[in-house]
């Protein structure tokens, strides 16, 4: 399995020298999108039309500005001068890179405890198949934590990582505990794009 990004490239050159190559076939789904032979490129009317780019120094098309519908299972068929190469095979998964993330914080002041119960959630908005990993003052998986914090302790810090197969990014927040704190709010920071 492939994973790329929404935007990002597909690199598919040929493992061999352009001199064992006679002739190539790239290929989605089964379907044919574009072919090489006698040192000669050709393009298909695909859904590729217009973001393919030849590797003129190997044998090799790049699938530029990938798209959501993108994701699927690209195959090369490689016919050498003096035999027949394995047909190489790549199941693609195209997804939304993480852009923002967001840590939402939901203060309360418990007297019966003096201290106050903290639910904080991460978000990474648009994203798709992303896990959430905390650090800080607490730790764990998932995107919402739950924790008391007493007066006592003081400011702490909570850092929120979102992950999915394509992308990272991260947001922090600063966090102390009074007897008028009560208090609700959205924090943004860090981003990646791998």
């Amino acid at each position: 399995m492939v994973y790329r990004a929404i935007g990002s490239s597909l690199n598919l050159t040929v493992n061999y020298s352009k001199q064992s190559v006679s002739s190539v076939w790239w290929k989605f789904n089964e379907k044919q999108f574009a072919g090489y032979s006698q040192s000669q490129y050709s393009h298909e009317n695909s859904q590729f039309t217009g973001r393919l780019k030849e590797d003129n120094d190997k044998v090799g098309i790049t699938v530029q500005d990938l798209q959501s519908q993108d994701s699927g299972t690209f195959s090369v068929v490689v016919d050498g001068t003096e035999r027949q190469y394995p047909t190489q095979m790549f199941k693609v998964y195209i997804q939304i890179p993480i852009t923002s993330v967001h840590i939402e914080k939901n203060q309360t002041w418990r007297l019966s405890t003096n201290s106050c119960d903290v639910e904080v959630k991460c978000a990474a908005l648009g994203a798709e198949s992303v896990s959430y990993l905390w650090s800080g003052y607490k730790t764990g998986s998932g995107a919402q934590l739950q924790f008391s914090l007493s007066p006592a302790e003081g400011a702490v810090t909570l850092n929120c990582t979102a992950a999915n197969n394509v992308s990272s990014s991260s947001a922090t927040e600063t966090l102390s505990c009074s007897t008028e704190h009560q208090e609700t709010g959205i924090i943004t920071q860090n981003i990646s794009v791998h």
